[in-house]
């Protein structure tokens, strides 16, 4: 079964290319935490992606508010939508701590916890992909949906151990703080990806 008519082509491409932006987010991201070099460059590149993810945004608000026939629930629809907002906005949080704050380069932990995110991020955007065809795609957005929970598990153990190293070995209590609100703000960013697989689960299970 296609749930986006042709009606509702305009309102998957924006879903998709919010999604995309994430992804761009992470892009940003992954290269701060991997080349902390060039960071006045890297904060114009993610001022600039921050301002086409809100349009992107406002573009879908707009085109839920005005659609007469959507592919499905219209709250399911919101909730996509303003998921994808606070994704993204947690996505930069993240690099706007790191660089405003300058809390310094940073270690193989939050790396680690980074590449974690991307590889959600990357999924989320391919099960939103999928989700034009859900009878079809169905096992493969349900694998994706499933990958980015065993994920979200992943990074709550990485950010419990994290929080746990940063007490027990930094003596700065301003390191602690600034770390804290990064290893938080990855955190919140995984939480809500997992909430928008848990979102697509839900839409397959209805419409499929």
């Amino acid at each position: 079964m296609r749930l986006f008519g042709r009606k509702d082509d305009e309102l998957f491409m924006l879903l998709n290319e919010s999604a995309r932006t994430v992804v761009r987010g992470g892009d940003i991201l992954k290269n701060v935490v991997n080349d902390y070099n060039e960071l006045d460059l890297k904060m114009a590149r993610l001022t600039a992606m921050e301002h086409e993810g809100d349009r992107i945004i406002q573009d879908l608000v707009r085109r839920l508010n005005t659609s007469f026939i959507l592919p499905f629930d219209r709250e399911d629809a919101f909730q996509l939508v303003q998921k994808l907002a606070s994704t993204l906005d947690y996505v930069t949080g993240i690099i706007d701590r790191m660089i405003l704050y300058k809390a310094g380069e940073p270690d193989d932990r939050v790396k680690e916890m980074v590449d974690v995110l991307y590889a959600a991020l990357t999924l989320q955007e391919k099960a939103l992909k999928l989700l034009d065809q859900v009878d079809r795609n169905k096992k493969e957005i349900v694998n994706c949906c499933a990958e980015i929970t065993r994920l979200e598990k992943q990074q709550d153990s990485l950010y419990r151990n994290g929080l746990a190293y940063l007490f027990d070995n930094e003596e700065n209590p301003v390191s602690i703080i600034k770390w804290r609100e990064v290893y938080e703000h990855i955190e919140m960013a995984q939480d809500y990806v997992e909430d928008i697989a848990e979102l697509i689960t839900n839409i397959v299970v209805k419409y499929s």
